[in-house]
């Protein structure tokens, strides 16, 4: 009973030095038992494509690894483990270019020292420091051809790739001196094309303005094409009524030019003769639109004149303008030109004014509508001469008496009996 416990604890102590040998091989494997200088690169997204011990170099010296990459989603930290021999050979300002080892290789980190190599003052780097991603021009410009460059090489598969460069390759083999003489002609042909480069630049640039605007009227012009197509589809379906459409003005225009060819001598005098009233017309044009407002509101006026079937009018009667004297000539010779006369809102009554219409009196000189008839003295000395012959007393004479009989006695002398 005793051998058969030994046995076993011998079997547990075996596999137990079994294990404790495989936990030192991977952890000398994993160095963790080398002295290293631990520091941090802050990298963008790039830096997730890095796997835990990946190289660190220097110049082409492999002076590190890294050990841990961890990723927030906008940035990666990698922690780095340098070699403590190395250390004094990296300055603290140094960066970090995340490069591959070849085109379908893994990425490893290229450190670069921003100064020339061996005249860097800043201080060499120590544990804890945190370097950046390289941010010049340059490690800009290589990162991102590596970044659009490498996932087109891995879609392309390496065997393919491999018998396409090997058939490339034979077929250039034993041509060099071919390909050197049209090299050679491509180098002439760009030598004479290098002074006309400027004015191609210029026409390149021209053309994409042009584009541009294309690009822009793109869809009007799309527009246009579609409603082409619908109206040439429509011009197909309606041919027949085109064609009649057609013939029917051929026709007309056949009888419209024998009419013409009839009546062409007619047409040019009745343009002769109608010139001289188609200018006065175009003379007094500017009277047309207060003419017409006038006429509108004298609508409005009418229609209120005779609301409902009774006629409201204020009726006032003027002096009329004396007659001809001796010597004078009744003649139509004024020529004052258009004028609206107030319209569409005339004075009533109308204020006097001077034609040339063969009298040498002038308007002025004569009394206005309204100076003597219509005032209060008038209509006193017209109701006392019609008083007796109505019958009535003067105050009781009404005033249409004086509207109607005072133009016949204004200007005569009436006695009273």
């Amino acid at each position: 009973m005793r051998r058969i416990i030994r046995l076993r604890l011998y079997g547990i102590v075996f596999l137990a030095v079994i294990a404790l040998l495989l936990s030192l091989s991977v952890a000398v494997y994993q160095q963790a038992f080398t002295s290293v200088v631990r520091i941090t690169l802050e990298a963008d997204t790039l830096g997730n494509q890095l796997e835990p011990r990946a190289d660190v170099k220097l110049r082409g010296l492999l002076v590190g690894e890294v050990r841990e990459v961890r990723a927030d989603g906008e940035k990666a930290t990698l922690g780095i483990a340098l070699k403590p021999e190395h250390v004094s050979l990296i300055p603290a300002d140094v960066h970090a270019r995340l490069l591959p080892k070849t085109l379908f290789g893994e990425k490893y980190v290229d450190l670069v020292d921003p100064a020339a190599p061996g005249k860097s003052s800043a201080r060499p780097i120590r544990a804890g420091d945190v370097i950046t991603q390289d941010r010049t021009t340059v490690g800009i410009e290589l990162q991102r051809l590596m970044n659009d460059l490498l996932p087109l090489l891995r879609t392309v598969q390496p065997a393919k790739l491999n018998a396409t460069l090997s058939a490339f390759a034979m077929a250039l083999e034993g041509r060099g001196d071919d390909i050197g003489d049209n090299l050679i002609r491509l180098d002439a042909y760009l030598r004479r094309l290098n002074p006309h480069m400027p004015s191609l630049k210029e026409d390149i640039s021209r053309f994409a303005d042009v584009a541009e605007v294309y690009g822009e009227a793109a869809p009007d012009l799309l527009r246009v094409l579609d409603n082409t197509v619908t109206t040439s589809r429509t011009i197909v379906e309606k041919r027949q009524q085109l064609s009649s459409f057609l013939t029917w003005t051929a026709t007309a225009a056949n009888t419209t030019e024998g009419v013409l060819d009839e009546n062409a001598a007619r047409l040019i005098t009745l343009g002769r003769v109608s010139r001289p009233t188609l200018a006065l017309f175009a003379r007094y044009s500017p009277e047309y639109p207060c003419l017409l407002a006038g006429l509108v509101r004298q609508e409005a006026a009418s229609e209120e004149a005779f609301k409902g079937g009774k006629m409201h009018i204020t009726l006032e009667f003027v002096r009329s303008r004396p007659p001809y004297r001796p010597g004078e000539e009744p003649r139509y010779a004024d020529r004052s030109g258009p004028h609206c006369r107030g319209l569409p809102h005339p004075q009533v009554p109308a204020p006097p004014r001077k034609l040339d219409d063969g009298t040498s009196r002038h308007a002025s000189s004569d009394p206005g509508p309204g100076a003597v008839s219509g005032t209060p003295a008038e209509q006193h000395a017209i109701a006392s001469l019609m008083a007796p012959v109505m019958g009535v007393p003067a105050d009781e004479v009404p005033a249409v008496a004086t509207l109607l009989f005072g133009p016949l006695a204004r200007g005569t002398a009436v006695s009273v009996a």
